[in-house]
């Protein structure tokens, strides 16, 4: 049987020797005849469990000395005071000072027996419900953390989708692992282009560290091995370095993360597709832009060579000694061959007008992707607005 600590204040010594002789069976006992020697006790850390007081301590009241105590860590854990006046004003004296029974002398050791054992199971129903509501804060705080590690990731994989360079996507997911005080590396896998290694810690991957990831990427989407974990995609790898075991964090993080590599996977594969459409645009654009010139190259060489001809044709009018019928004959020629050119030069037309739609074209394109560009750039996620 456990033994609680009692301190008896009385400055009566023989009914505080009485009091100690009759209680020593079931409690700790340490008397005091003044509260001087009172406080001393306190002083040598001694945590009581419940402080008998008598109310008339010399010239001293045990009800102030109580009051004084409320407020002191090292103070007992409960309070009874004792008083051979029973009145009113007594009672509510006791409970004014922060005292837990009152008891009116004179009174039975089985009456004051049966207020320590009410006392001591009082203590324990609050010791217990103390506990429960710590247990219940705990879960509280462990689901408000992960609610927080959640929150965050969610906040990420929002950032990612309006990211259109692999060095805004790194720096989205390397402050993030800062933030949630993880290490680790990225790594893209464009398609037709070499890999990229970063590292959140150093900028610059490890020879090793590159090398491992290099290995495992070709390991599913999750694969740990000790406190090293690496998410992969087919374009991207994330290594995280110091996910532990069997904690709730490492847990969180998993889920989470196996989540945004997905996430981040498909934007790469989204800012490689806009890439190669904005290449493409390019090339078009430079094709149109070239043979538009070669049309009129063409159109100003048809132009000056008809212009040679009938230059040439007209001279030969005079020069020749040619009969009417001659004359009307080659008219005709020339005649037909300007005809010809006149429907050449609607068709270059044409082809022209063609042309500046599909240049036209591509450039309304261009401002299109443009000004999506200015909106997801403009975007941004105020900080405090993150979950809780």
């Amino acid at each position: 049987m456990i033994k609680h600590n009692l301190l008896i204040i009385d400055d009566d010594i023989d009914y505080l020797n009485l009091l100690a002789e009759s209680l020593s069976d079931t409690f700790k006992v340490k008397c005091a005849s003044n509260l001087s020697m009172a406080q001393n006790l306190l002083n040598e850390n001694i945590q009581f469990d419940i402080a008998l007081v008598d109310e008339h301590i010399g010239n001293e009241k045990g009800s102030d000395w109580i009051k004084e105590q409320q407020s002191h860590e090292s103070s007992p854990t409960s309070f009874i005071l004792y008083s051979g006046l029973a009145t009113e004003e007594a009672i509510l004296k006791g409970l004014e000072c922060g005292a837990d029974d009152f008891l009116a002398k004179p009174f039975s050791l089985l009456a004051l027996h049966s207020k320590l054992d009410k006392l001591i199971v009082y203590q324990d129903k609050i010791h217990n419900f103390e506990d429960e509501i710590k247990s219940k804060n705990n879960v509280i705080n462990i689901s408000m953390a992960q609610a927080s590690k959640y929150g965050s990731c969610m906040q990420l994989t929002s950032k990612l989708n309006h990211c259109f360079s692999f060095e805004q996507i790194r720096d989205e997911v390397f402050s993030y692992l800062h933030a949630m005080d993880l290490h680790g590396c990225i790594a893209f896998y464009p398609i037709n282009d070499k890999p990229r290694f970063h590292s959140a810690q150093k900028g610059f991957c490890s020879p090793v560290e590159i090398e491992v990831m290099e290995l495992l990427k070709i390991k599913p989407r999750l694969y740990r091995f000790g406190s090293r974990t690496i998410f992969n995609h087919s374009l991207v790898s994330l290594f995280i370095l110091n996910l532990e075991e069997g904690t709730v964090d490492t847990d969180i993080y998993i889920d989470a993360l196996a989540s945004v590599i997905e996430c981040i996977g498909a934007r790469i594969a989204f800012i490689t597709y806009k890439n190669s459409l904005v290449s493409v645009q390019e090339q078009i654009k430079k094709a149109v832009t070239t043979t538009k010139k070669m049309v009129e190259i063409s159109k100003h060489h048809q132009q000056e060579v008809m212009n040679e001809i009938v230059q040439k044709m007209g001279t030969s009018f005079h020069i020749l000694d040619m009969t009417q019928d001659q004359e009307d004959f080659l008219t005709d020629l020339v005649h037909g061959a300007l005809k010809k050119h006149s429907q050449d030069d609607i068709n270059f037309i044409e082809v022209t007008q063609l042309l500046d739609q599909a240049l036209n074209s591509v450039d309304q394109l261009q401002q299109l992707n443009t000004e999506n560009d200015q909106i997801d750039k403009s975007y941004d996620i105020d900080d405090e607005d993150e979950l809780f």
